[in-house]
């Protein structure tokens, strides 16, 4: 065991003396062999309350739970000191993301538990993965004297040794390595390998039936992948052989169909994705179900390092990890995969991974449920449910749903839910909706969520809630098959017709489950315990916006969110007098000046054969003081015309330039808002489909609210930076009934 130096242990010293909002993670550096963790626990050796966590091997999500065990475990009324080993080594894989997830995420956020203190000393090579270079919190070990250079190896050797490197495992089959070394352009027999490994006792070492062989250290495997990378083209053809080798036929998981299955089935996604063809095996339905959770999440984050591309297959899996949907088997991976696909329309992508052999615990039978990172509303969706009820017609059961829609929630509130009926066996709507006055447990309703034990008159349909724990069945717990394990925005579940029929802020979908008891865990996490792998590439401006912004169909699309009729168009007479750009007059004329009240604090009432009154920049007048004067300079010789009203401030038009502006008299310095109707109208129109839209979740409601305010920057920079626009792109709380359409307006709301 190493000294730890007297000045290296002093530093230690005045780390631990600091106060708590100064402490951060204290970083011990060096090469490969500098004895990094040697050091750790020596400091163990000084430090008998501390706990060593050996990282290599282990996921991020797997060392946050040693953490949280190790603090759970350790000595009451002092700080909890954990010590991690070997970070530039975690990750099940070897292409993987997780030690920086470890070093940038966890290790420096993992601070309090359960109101405790945690410090964190932890290693790093910086080779392999970026420390957090902060010099008084930090020692770095030397280059030891006895790390020369490689030794000069054979090509042959070195071919065969840079196969074996390329693996993604640590641990690799013999008929992996001869498979990767035909790849690598060096096709030898499997016995080959194997004599070969047993003569290299020093670099190899294989395990005890000789099946597979690994390098004998980390150190060793990182400095053949530096001397032997492999391109992308190598990588497509390991793609190519282990797709052909993994898919030969037979039928269930890859995983249970020998070594090059079980190896295809966890690292086949990392080769796709170094070898830039992680699309095609995404879009695969039969590749992609029997891939592990784990291994398409690494591989997207290499892949995608900018971010996942719009409503791909990539960006469904990186929602899915955003849901905090953590699969305790592969089948039921591909369950979620398989209802992730139904719902985002992506119908053969979901007949694939059905026709994939993975048995499936549960599967979808039909969904309106909104899939997760898209902008805007969908047709024809269902929406957001708060209430859950069943009755009995004609036809048989239907199943109800209600949305609260009350408005004036601050000040005197509006009563109104929207009713819906649906066909529990096909999921066709039995009814169209309808807006009523009463909640489901106000009406006439026979037995809703609200009755948890039904009458004797009443349909015998058993109602389950989602809770924190887990679902809560009632006294019927035991004689059906549980629901699903669901993440949080699922909320309730009717049985009936002999299938759940699940709902909650995303809408409402069926399952069928294939054995009872078969729930194996309390409930999913409400997000990553993490992080999530990616994130969202920035999104693309709709489409219809895009349009519109060009003058196409502009008024069509105003329409499809303020209503029918709701553009009025002047007349050419009607036009102000002094109103002299020409993109304004054909907007008035063309288009028309939308009609909006209630939302965003805007007014806007054109009526009469002059509608847009003209009015003086305030401040002009005679009877205002020099003072305020001198704080509205008009931004031009005008004329200004009224729209209306907006933020506490009249509207105006400038007749010269067709800019808007906010009369804001004393109060902000720029009161800009819009450089042109179109682009203002634009602006308006889509955060109207932004606050209109369900978001199931907090996360996909933030990246809309992100993109909006990018794409508000695009369409009018200036006005977008204002203050007015700034208020409303931060998530302003209004107190009309801006927000009250909404599912999710803050986090965790």
């Amino acid at each position: 065991m190493p000294e730890i130096n007297a000045e290296d242990w002093a530093r230690i010293e005045i780390w631990r003396e600091l106060p708590t909002r100064q402490r951060r993670v204290f970083s011990v550096l060096g090469p490969t062999l500098s004895g990094k963790t040697a050091f750790l626990r020596a400091v163990q050796d000084r430090w008998p309350s501390a706990t060593l966590i050996d990282c290599r091997g282990m996921s991020a999500d797997t060392v946050a739970t040693r953490m949280r065990e190790e603090c759970r475990a350790a000595p009451a009324g002092r700080p909890c000191v954990l010590l991690l080993a070997d970070v530039q080594y975690a990750g099940e894989v070897l292409t993987s993301t997780e030690p920086a997830r470890v070093a940038e995420i966890l290790a420096p956020g993992f601070r309090r538990f359960e109101g405790r203190e945690v410090w964190v000393m932890a290693e790093y090579d910086p080779d392999l993965v970026a420390p957090p270079r902060i010099a008084e919190y930090e020692v770095t070990l030397p280059t030891p004297a006895s790390a020369g250079g490689a030794a000069v190896e054979e090509p042959a050797t070195a071919r065969r040794l840079g196969a074996l490197a390329a693996a993604e495992l640590r641990q690799v089959p013999l008929s992996v390595w001869q498979l990767l070394s035909s790849a690598g352009g060096a096709p030898t027999p499997a016995q080959t390998l194997l004599s070969f490994a047993e003569q290299r006792p020093d670099v190899l070492v294989m395990d005890e039936d000789r099946s597979s062989v690994a390098f004998r250290s980390e150190a060793l495997l990182h400095s053949w992948r530096r001397r032997q990378p492999w391109d992308s083209v190598a990588q497509s053809r390991a793609v190519e052989a282990l797709m052909a080798g993994a898919a030969d036929g037979s039928p269930g998981l890859w995983s249970q169909q020998g070594p090059l299955g079980r190896y295809a089935a966890q690292a086949l996604p990392l080769h796709a994705a170094l070898a830039g063809a992680l699309p095609r095996l995404l879009d695969d339905g039969r590749m992609l179900a029997q891939c592990s959770a784990t291994a398409l999440r690494e591989a997207l984050a290499i892949a995608h390092p900018d971010g996942v591309p719009y409503a791909s297959v990539a960006a469904m899996l990186h929602y899915l990890e955003v849901q905090g949907i953590s699969p305790l088997s592969q089948g039921e991976w591909v369950a979620w995969l398989h209802h992730a696909a139904l719902s985002a329309g992506r119908v053969e992508l979901a007949e694939q991974l059905l026709a994939s052999g993975v048995p499936l615990p549960w599967r979808t039978t039909w969904t309106h449920w909104r899939p997760l990172g898209v902008f805007g509303r969908i047709q024809g969706e269902a929406g957001r449910v708060d209430e859950l009820g069943v009755a009995v017609g004609e036809s048989g059961p239907t199943v109800i749903t209600a949305r609260d829609v009350t408005t004036g929630n601050n000040a005197y509130p509006k009563h109104r839910y929207i009713r819906q009926e649906w066909f529990p066996a096909t999921g066709e709507p039995a009814s169209a909706p309808v807006e009523v006055r009463a909640s489901l447990s106000e009406g006439d309703l026979p037995w809703s969520n609200a009755r948890h034990s039904p009458g004797p008159e009443t349909p015998t349909a058993p109602f389950a809630e989602h809770t924190d724990s887990g679902w809560q069945l009632g006294a019927v717990a035991g004689t059906l098959p549980d629901p699903p394990n669901c993440p949080s925005a699922v909320t309730q579940g009717l049985y009936v017709d002999g299938r759940w029929v699940l709902t909650g802020s995303g809408g409402l979908f069926a399952v069928s489950v294939q054995a009872a008891g078969s729930s194996a865990q309390d409930t999913y996490g409400k997000r990553p315990m993490v992080a999530a792998h990616t994130r969202p590439a920035p999104w693309p401006l709709p489409p219809s916006a895009s349009a519109a912004l060009r003058g196409d169909g502009t008024r069509d699309w105003l329409e499809e969110t303020f209503g029918a009729g709701a553009c009025h168009r002047l007349a050419g007479d009607q036009l102000p007098q002094g109103l002299d750009d020409p993109a304004a007059r054909r907007f008035l004329t063309e288009t028309g000046l939308p009609e909006i009240s209630d939302f965003l604090h805007l007014a806007i009432t054109p009526r009469g054969d002059r509608p847009l009154p003209e009015v003086a920049w305030p401040g002009r007048g005679r009877d205002v003081p020099r003072q305020r004067r001198a704080r509205s300079e008009a931004p031009s010789n005008g004329p200004f015309d009224e729209l209306g009203t907006w933020m506490y401030s009249r509207l105006l038009l400038d007749g010269s330039t067709g800019r808007l502006f906010r009369d804001t008299t004393g109060g902000s310095p720029d009161p800009v808002a819009g450089s042109s109707l179109t682009q203002f109208f634009a602006m308006v129109r889509l955060y109207d489909e932004f606050r209109r839209t369900h978001f199931p979740y907090a996360a996909d409601h933030e990246d809309a609210r992100h993109n909006l305010a990018r794409w508000c920057e695009q369409i009018d920079g200036a006005a977008a930076r204002a203050e007015a626009w700034t208020l409303i792109l931060e998530g302003h709380d209004f107190e009309d009934s801006t927000w009250d359409l909404a599912s999710y307006r803050a986090e965790g709301r």
